[in-house]
This record gives structure tokens, C-alpha cells and sequence, in this order.
């Protein structure tokens, strides 16, 4: 049988074992699988090559501050609520299940230990951005096996140690976005609020998917994002303008004197929307191939979330979806 990727990591069959690898004649009864029956085994120290995984915050991979809390953080949450002992097994066959795409009728479910420590070997075997990839299909995907209140006490953990051990991401409803400020952050969170509370639907949709676009991994994308920012900025405002029949991208001008922004304020504002627009590619932006780094993408970004904060706080309750 040939050896097949799993997140990394690949599956190595015994020799002289028809069929493969098999839990009736591999583990004594009352044992753990031995290293490397799942995954690919762990070098002595614990650690992974840098070549098969960095975490990208301050040059560690697996056995970094960094994953070692985020997996402290999973063992503490999911073995403090596990009264029945069944709940590495139920995590280890989801995961394998739908994250992994692993075959799941050999894996040791029955034993908890043995469980939790094959999905400890495969955490430590993935890429940086895989760490990333498995923890948000732990809290949003009904097939990862993870009680609900795990995934509460998961979620109310994660900014705590991501910003401890200086991570360069955070959590925002879900998702790991690179956005370690924090300001940021809760300029993008009280954004979607806001949109939500005043039926901005569409605006919420684009903002959403200029967040999705920062946070692609390995590799955001930066024009995208700004190009979706951009976009929610030009719901807002057409919104506000009360509907005219053209929508105006990359400026305020519509509705600046409805709101009483100031002159001097509207001309910040236009200046940064000027270089958004250009930066996204959108018609009548300028020059479509004006480069982007992901450090701009996610000024820009954030940027757009605080006008939209602006014009809605100034339109009060008047606007409408």
C-alpha cells in the first residue's frame, strides 16, 4: 500500500501486513497505536523540520510557544468537560473524517488516550496554516465531534493565548484574521455589528468577504480584500444617498453634507478611499496594476471599516437596508 498525504503528514504501512495496517494485530490489547501508526512519527525533540512547518510569528513551527499553547489550550478545554471519556474519540474520527479525509475504520475510538494522542502526533505534523485550518473546522463544523461548550470555552480562549505568545492573528467569529491589532479588530467587529443592525445586508456580505480574502491561508489576497472593502463602503453610501440609480466607488461625496461630515474630514476620507479604489482594481479606479503588499491590504481594510462606522453613527437611525 502506498503511502498517502494526511495534512503534511503521511501514513507509513508495516511490512509484511496484507491490507495494511490493522488495530486487531497492531495494538496489544489494552495498548496505544505505536508511534507513527496514524501519522508521520515525531522527531526526538518533538519538532517537525522547518521546511514542513513554521508558524510564522517569530520563525517557530511545531513545538513553538505558540503551538504548544494553542494545544495546551485544546487538551485543557476538551479534557475538563470529558465526564464520559469518550470525547478524544469522538474529535479524533471527525477530524479524520472530514478535515483529514483519512479512512476511519481502524482508528482507535474505543480508547480515548490512544485518540487523544494520534490527534495530538497529526497537530504537531501540520503546516502552520493547517494549525489554523484545524481549529476553525473544530468550531464551526458539526462534524468535528466537539461539544458546544467546548467550543464556547475554546473560542473565549484562543485571543488570550494567540495574544500572549505574540501570534500574528486573532480570532474574529471563527476565523483566524491577521489582524493582531487591536483596534483593528474592533473596528471590523462594531462594523459588522452596525451593518447588521441597520439591514445593510449586502454591505455585510461584501465586508465579510474582504475579512475571508485577509484570512486566506497561505496566501491572503490582498486585492480582493480591498477591492470587497471598497464595495461595502459603496453599499453604505448608496444606501444613505437613498438609491439613485448610479453608485459612487471609492468616495463619500454623496452623502458627506447629508451627514455633516466636515470638509476637512471629507477630504481624508476621500484621499484614503482614492488609494483604496485604485489599490482594488475596480473600474475607474486608475491604474488596475497598482501593486499591493498584505500590510496595506489590511490598512485599507480596516480603513473602510471605520468610514462605515462614520457614516452610519452620523445617519442615526435614518438608514435603511
Amino acid at each position: 500500500m502506498d503511502s498517502r498525504p494526511l495534512g503534511g503528514a503521511r501514513i507509513r504501512p508495516r511490512r509484511k501486513c496484507p491490507g495494511g495496517l490493522s488495530t486487531a494485530t497492531d495494538i496489544p490489547p489494552g495498548g496505544f497505536p505505536p508511534p507513527g501508526f496514524f501519522f508521520r512519527p515525531l522527531r526526538p525533540s518533538g519538532m517537525i523540520s522547518r521546511e514542513d512547518a513554521s508558524m510564522g510569528d517569530g520563525g517557530g513551527g511545531a513545538g513553538t510557544p505558540l503551538r504548544n499553547s494553542l494545544w495546551n489550550l485544546l487538551y485543557r478545554v476538551v479534557s475538563g468537560t470529558d465526564h464520559s471519556g469518550t470525547a478524544w474519540g469522538a474529535i479524533l474520527r471527525g477530524a479524520c473524517l472530514a478535515f483529514f479525509k483519512e479512512t476511519i475504520d481502524d482508528l482507535p475510538v474505543s480508547d480515548n488516550e490512544a485518540s487523544r494522542r494520534a490527534l495530538k502526533e497529526a497537530f504537531f505534523g501540520l503546516p502552520d496554516h493547517r494549525v489554523y485550518d484545524l481549529c476553525e473546522f473544530l468550531l464551526t463544523d458539526e462534524r468535528a465531534g466537539m461539544k458546544e461548550v467546548d467550543r464556547k470555552l475554546l473560542r473565549r480562549g484562543l485571543n488570550r493565548v494567540l495574544e500572549e505568545e505574540g501570534a500574528t492573528v486573532r480570532l474574529l467569529r471563527d476565523r483566524f484574521v491577521p489582524l493582531p491589532d487591536g483596534i483593528g479588530l474592533d473596528s471590523l467587529e462594531t462594523a459588522r455589528e452596525t451593518l447588521s443592525l441597520f439591514d445593510q445586508d449586502a454591505a455585510a456580505r461584501h465586508l465579510q468577504a474582504a475579512v475571508g480574502f485577509l484570512s486566506r491561508r497561505p496566501d491572503p489576497a490582498a486585492k480582493e480584500a480591498v477591492r470587497e472593502a471598497v464595495i461595502a463602503v459603496a453599499a453604505v453610501v448608496h444606501t444613505l444617498a437613498g438609491g439613485p440609480a448610479g453608485i459612487a466607488m471609492g468616495t463619500v461625496a454623496p452623502v458627506a453634507g447629508k451627514l455633516g461630515i466636515p470638509p476637512e474630514l471629507q477630504g481624508g476620507i476621500e484621499s484614503m478611499l482614492s488609494r483604496c479604489h485604485a489599490a482594488s482594481g475596480l473600474p475607474g479606479g486608475g491604474n488596475a496594476d497598482v501593486p499591493i503588499d498584505f500590510a496595506e491590504a489590511a490598512c485599507l481594510v480596516v480603513f473602510c471599516s471605520s468610514v462605515i462606522n462614520l457614516l452610519l453613527s452620523r445617519a442615526g437611525g435614518k438608514a435603511g437596508g
